[in-house]
């Protein structure tokens, strides 16, 4: 029997960067039905967002640490501008304007929690491999 080396798919690496732009279903597995169209951490309106709001509540609080209501708060924010899109299995319907009052109360913090969850799985890819065999010939045969 030939040895089998498995090698790497180069593309199986490459992200699919429109959907983590645009967005898909993600459902939440901690709640049965549960499920939140989002867009990826990774995307370049969120990051920059991101990294001013770090640079904003970094100005007041200084070299004190910044409370972790305040930032659940402040990501939940912005999670509703950039990130959410949709939810589904929820009592209460989707809207830009409840997301953002829901994402941006610190007492909603495990929600906040489970919508970044989601938003970095869509940005996870599946590695791929191929399976190629060695040498040119089977082993030589035993004979008597």
């Amino acid at each position: 029997m030939t040895p089998t080396k498995r090698t790497l798919k180069l593309a199986s690496l490459k992200a699919d960067l429109e959907r983590e732009k645009k967005g898909d279903w993600i459902p939440f597995p901690d709640w049965e039905g549960v499920k939140f169209k989002v867009s990826a951490l990774t995307t370049p309106e969120y990051e920059t967002a991101r990294g001013l709001m770090f640079q904003r509540v970094g100005k007041i609080y200084g070299d004190e640490k910044i409370p972790t209501d305040v930032i659940n708060a402040e990501l939940g924010a912005l999670y509703a501008e950039h990130i959410l899109h949709g939810w589904e299995g929820m009592d209460e319907e989707y809207t830009p304007e409840l997301a953002l009052a829901t994402l941006s109360d610190p007492g909603y913090r495990v929600l906040v929690q489970a919508i970044g969850w989601c938003a970095s799985k869509i940005s996870q890819i599946e590695v791929a491999y191929t399976v190629a065999e060695e040498g040119n010939s089977s082993p030589p045969s035993v004979t008597d």
